[in-house]
C-alpha cells in the first residue's frame, strides 16, 4: 500500500482511532498496538509493543501482545477491518463465554486477526517463532484443539466484517 494502514481514514477517523474506540465500547481499557517502533498511534493509554522477530508476520504480532497482556484472555483484532462492529466482536466474546478461545472461520480459512485468544498460547507462539514457522494459519489450525479454541463459522451476511484494506482502491469502496 505504500503508507501504515492505520492512518487511512473511514468516516473521518483514523482506522487506528476507529479500532481503539470499538475496543473500548466493548469495555476493554488495557489496549496493546503490535506496531513499528518510534510511531506514535496517537492512542491514548495502549501500550506498543513491537515483534520479537522482525518479518514473522502477524505471529510475531500476536506473541508479542500475549507476552505483554495483564488478562488472561485476549481480544484481537487487525486494524485494516474497518467494517467490524461491536455487536459481531460481541458475538465473539459470548462463544467463548470466558472459558475458551474463539477463532472466526469462513471461506477463506481462519480469521486469526479478530479473535479471542487464552494468553496461555504465548509459549506455543514462541516455539512457532523459534522453529520458523510463521504461517498464523498452520499455527491456529495447530493449536484449535490442543487449546480447545472454538471455531466460529461465518455467516455470509458477516462476511463484510473481515473485508481488508490492503490497496488504495479498497479504501475508496
Amino acid at each position: 500500500m505504500g503508507r501504515d494502514k492505520a492512518f487511512l481514514t473511514v468516516d473521518g477517523t483514523t482506522l487506528i482511532a476507529r479500532q481503539a474506540a470499538l475496543l473500548r465500547s466493548l469495555g476493554i481499557d488495557d489496549l496493546i498496538i503490535s506496531g513499528r517502533a518510534g510511531v506514535d498511534y496517537a492512542v491514548a493509554g495502549a501500550r506498543l509493543v513491537t515483534d520479537p522477530i522482525s518479518d514473522a508476520g502477524p505471529l510475531g504480532g500476536l506473541t508479542a501482545i500475549f507476552s505483554t497482556a495483564r488478562h488472561p484472555w485476549v481480544l484481537v483484532i487487525a486494524v485494516d477491518l474497518p467494517h467490524l462492529t461491536p455487536s459481531y466482536l460481541q458475538k465473539v466474546l459470548s462463544a467463548g463465554g470466558g472459558r475458551t478461545g474463539v477463532v472466526p472461520h469462513g471461506p477463506h480459512g481462519y480469521e486469526p486477526l479478530v479473535a479471542l485468544y487464552p494468553r496461555s498460547l504465548l509459549a506455543a507462539a514462541e516455539t512457532a517463532l523459534a522453529a520458523g514457522q510463521f504461517s498464523l494459519q498452520r499455527f491456529i489450525g495447530v493449536e484449535l484443539a490442543r487449546f480447545n479454541l472454538i471455531s466460529l463459522e461465518i455467516s455470509e451476511i458477516e462476511l463484510i466484517r473481515f473485508t481488508n484494506w490492503n490497496t488504495p482502491d479498497d479504501t475508496q469502496a
